[in-house]
């Protein structure tokens, strides 16, 4: 254990928001979808559909302050929305210098900012459906060479999964100071 809370930098697309038309049974009961929509930056609305035991598991940990939530999002500010429309916390949006990004830009613009929190020395826990194919193995191992890091990246039209949430449960007990709510 650590006496530095970690920090979880959060996606939503293809993480909270499972990117399907329907819901996927296989990952979670169909009666555990919620479906609902939110307006991005733009004011467009867009339709979301999340797991109710994802939602509940972000909250608790939020409430029982195991870890710092960031919003690590194309969303932005608007992540706020998708908050609001999930009945969830508004968290801080990890600053990216990075976003917008641009066509000469080398590395994906997430990456970069991923680099500055770990550099706090901080456990840090990744979900974005992303980097996988934006972050290759060796420069996550050198990433979670620095600090004690957890790298999830879940199937877009899924999202977090129950083995997902246990990883990160399990990151959690190891690495946060304060323990699980009994």
């Amino acid at each position: 254990m650590t006496d530095l809370q970690p920090i979880w930098l959060l996606d939503i697309d293809g993480v909270i928001n499972a990117a399907a038309e329907m819901a996927p049974r296989n990952v979670w009961p169909e009666s555990e979808w919620v479906g609902t929509e939110a307006r991005d930056e733009h004011g467009r609305l867009f339709p979301l559909l999340a797991a109710r035991p994802v939602l509940e598991f972000i909250r608790a940990v939020h409430e029982s302050d195991r870890a710092e939530i960031r919003w690590h999002t194309t969303w932005q500010e608007a992540a706020n929305n998708v908050a609001d429309a999930f009945d969830l916390p508004h968290f801080p949006v990890q600053p990216a210098a990075e976003w917008p990004p641009t066509p000469d830009l080398e590395v994906w613009w997430k990456l970069p900012a991923t680099r500055r929190v770990v550099a706090e020395g901080r456990p840090v826990i990744w979900t974005d459906d992303d980097t996988s194919f934006h972050v290759s193995r060796p420069a996550r191992a050198k990433l979670a060479g620095r600090t004690p890091m957890l790298v999830i990246s879940p199937n877009v039209r899924a999202g977090l999964s129950k083995r997902h949430l246990r990883r990160i449960e399990s990151f959690l007990k190891q690495h946060s100071k304060v323990p699980a709510a009994v």
